[in-house]
């Protein structure tokens, strides 16, 4: 096979090469700053790649190739000594010298360590193993740091995924896929790419074409299967953050089901979940400096862990999905309370809104940055206001409960070492609040805080237990349950809540930012005319999962998206008023729209054009690559001004054009037409095309351009024009 027919691969594994090459550069530089040019740096090691590849194609020796980048180096530095050595002995301080020094030699380094790369894949054979293997060690080392559903690392991947106002893990599916599907076909195709021999100047003889279709079908079923598990991926792991988020503290809010993971939390992920901004001041927060956001309750016991028990017990929980409205009349027996407004704009899926105790009211905001924010929500709640000290005196539970309502918030746990732990950590507690106050105080002194407690327990056993009766090790799950398990024992009506737990000495201007780790489980008990009052574990002891700072960067981006915001209506209450009906109106495309039909317009005709000129090089048969071939040169030869006239043979259009170009493919056309027997090869064919092609190659560079845009070829093809 001629040099010629290998190009198109040539060229193809030139191109990955110098893709992997500017990947390699920016991910190099997002974790070690390199201080120079990235654009630089990219186009030395193009230019590496490009000249080695080049020599690699050359006579020259492998030792030759190794004795002219040594020199080179040399030359290099002794170019800059003899320079520096001027400057000195001119008086100038060569300070300029140092730095021009300094980022060409970084650029020197991008060239040769790409260049040489290139130089051992085109000589070696080996080369191909040995850059796959680096390939998925890289790949795996870069995707290691997601373990434990930290969906914010590695940092390179979730700055690109705010950059493109993608959630995180779409961006690490995405990336994932895009890796091994580019991999993939650059596997194929340097494996298929003719390698020189030192020994010879032509090519070894590439596959046959036959062999290369089915190569790519082959490659084309792996790219699909790819794709195909990357969407099983990305349902499974999609469903499982939205159950369990993080710190163990899912979004699930179904009857009789818990929201909550024992075995492992997702981990301190900075994932940013939403932005609340509180209208006005909170100075009378009991909690101060940390806020509870509540997003659901879990009051039943299912016989192995608290679960949600519905609307028939937790009626204070407003259980409305992110885009709907939401309003109730206030308890007027609740006191020391004070109104507090809060605008949530949420970066990340919710199966339902949360707020911070009481909402009374929830509507929806026009939303500032569709392609940013999820769902946005305006909160109205009654906030509580009272001082923790002062609870000590006031009794627990409703007046109003049931005997049904009391017996379902004080159910004990069925295994009596509960209750008797309860009692024992009691003991001398003279009401309530101190009781419950007690037993806080002893988990916060004795358990330690871990996100992978590895407790071995069978699906059906307590999951608290190993925590509460071994080794003390858990997270806030184990917390809560275990909390509400001994108040419950003692008579004290408790339940778990379940949300936000957000630091406001990391808010700035009113505005905080939450994120995936401020998830939270905490226990409740409802205090007489007060409400549910959270009584959190605060272990002295933190094994893993230790606080860390609000990016104050993205904090201050998203400050300067928001607007003052506009509350929207719910469309029933709209409807119930007159001439508050919007008018039908015509639908009219925005500008997006209009900018993505015709980007796709402009996509088809390309791809049509690639077809159109290219089709012949997959045909599986001799006979169909001789009618997509001569289709091709006549299309190019229309575009350019030379159309095949109504009436006028090939042979009569090939003398009047151009010759050169069609009368080779127009002879063996006449012949596979005419002749009883005609006899023509692949490779005949091949060569024909390759032939009018470089006539092509002759032509002024204003004629090649038009030819490529001019859309007089897909005109002619659709009409049905005679070729």
């Amino acid at each position: 096979m001629s040099r010629a027919s290998s190009i198109p691969l040539y060229k193809t594994v030139l191109g990955f090469r110098i893709l992997w090459a500017t990947l390699a550069v920016f991910a190099l530089n997002s974790l070690i700053p390199l201080g120079t040019s990235q654009a630089l740096l990219v186009g030395a090691a193009a230019a590496g790649v490009l000249a080695f590849s080049r020599l690699a194609h050359s006579r020259i020796t492998n030792l030759g190739i190794g004795t002219a980048s040594l020199a080179l180096v040399a030359l290099y530095y002794t170019g800059f000594w003899f320079a520096q050595f001027v400057a000195v002995t001119l008086g100038f301080k060569g300070f300029g010298i140092d730095i021009i020094k300094l980022h060409s030699g970084t650029c020197l380094l991008s060239f040769g360590v790409f260049g040489i790369a290139a130089a051992i894949f085109w000589r070696a054979r080996w080369a191909i193993l040995a850059e796959v293997t680096a390939f998925f060690v890289v790949a795996i080392s870069l995707f290691s740091g997601h373990r434990d559903f930290h969906l914010d690392k590695p940092k390179i991947l979730n700055s690109l995924a705010w950059q493109l106002r993608v959630d995180h893990l779409t961006m690490l599916i995405f990336v994932g896929t895009a890796l091994l599907v580019t991999g993939a076909v650059y596997l194929y195709c340097a494996s298929l790419a003719v390698r020189p021999r030192t020994d010879r100047t032509t090519y070894q003889r590439a596959p046959a074409g036959r062999q290369v279709i089915i190569s790519s079908i082959m490659c084309g079923v792996v790219a699909a299967l790819i794709c195909f598990i990357q969407q099983m991926l990305y349902a499974h792991f999609n469903a499982v953050v939205l159950a369990r988020a993080a710190n163990g503290v899912g979004m699930s809010s179904s009857e009789g089901v818990s929201p909550l993971s024992f075995q492992s939390a997702l981990g301190s992920t900075n994932q940013p979940a939403g932005l609340v901004r509180l209208e006005g001041d909170y100075a009378n927060n009991p909690f101060s400096p940390m806020m509870y956001m509540r997003e659901n309750a879990l009051s039943s016991f299912n016989g192995k862990e608290m679960v949600f028990a519905g609307r028939a017990y937790d009626a204070d929980l407003p259980l409305v999905t992110t885009r709907d409205s939401f309003s109730r009349t206030e308890d007027a027996e609740l006191g020391q309370r004070t109104p507090l407004i809060q605008s949530v704009y949420l970066l990340a899926d919710h199966d339902h809104v949360f707020a911070v105790d009481y909402p009374i009211s929830v509507v929806q905001l026009k939303n500032p940055s569709p392609k940013r924010f999820k769902a946005t929500y305006r909160a109205y709640s009654v906030a509580p206001a009272y001082k923790v000290s002062s609870l000590d005196s006031i009794q627990v539970g409703d007046p109003r409960w049931s005997d049904d309502v009391r017996a379902h918030y004080t159910a004990p746990h069925p295994d009596p070492r509960y209750t008797e732990l309860g009692k024992k950590l009691t003991e001398g507690a003279s009401n309530p609040i101190e009781k419950i106050r007690a037993l806080t105080d002893h988990l916060s002194r004795t358990a330690i805080y871990t996100l992978t407690p590895n407790h071995e327990t069978k699906p059906q056993d307590d999951p608290v237990a190993p925590f509460l009766f071994g080794d003390h090790r858990g997270y806030c799950v184990h917390f809560a349950h275990a909390i509400v398990y001994m108040a419950r024992g003692i008579g004290i009506p408790a339940r778990i809540g379940t949300g936000y737990l957000t630091d406001l000495s990391q808010a700035k201007d009113g505005h905080i930012l939450l994120r995936m780790s401020d998830r939270h489980a905490w226990a409740e008990v409802f205090v007489s005319g007060i409400g549910w009052v959270p009584f959190d574990v605060q272990p002295d002891q933190v094994e893993s999962h230790a606080e860390t700072q609000v990016d104050s960067k993205l904090l201050e981006e998203l400050m300067g998206v928001l607007e003052p915001g506009e509350e929207i209506l719910p469309k029933d209450s709209a409807k119930s008023e007159a001439g508050m009906e919007e008018p039908e109106t015509v639908w009219i495309p925005t500008k997006a729209t209009l900018l993505m039909a015709v980007a796709s317009l402009l996509a088809c005709l390309i791809a049509a054009k690639i077809i159109l000129r290219h089709g012949w090089r997959v045909a599986p048969t001799p006979s169909l690559k001789l009618r997509l071939g001569y289709i091709a040169i006549a299309s190019y030869l229309h575009d350019i001004g030379w159309s095949r006239q109504y009436g006028e043979t090939r042979s009569e259009f090939a003398q009047r054009c151009d010759p050169v170009a069609l009368s080779e493919l127009t002879i063996i056309l006449s012949r596979k037409t005419y002749a009883k027997q005609p006899n023509f090869s692949a490779h005949e064919v091949r060569t024909a095309i390759q032939r009018a092609a470089i006539r092509f190659t002759q032509l002024p560079l204003r004629t090649r351009l038009r030819a490529a845009i001019n859309p007089a070829s897909l005109i002619r093809l659709i009409s049905g024009g005679n070729w």
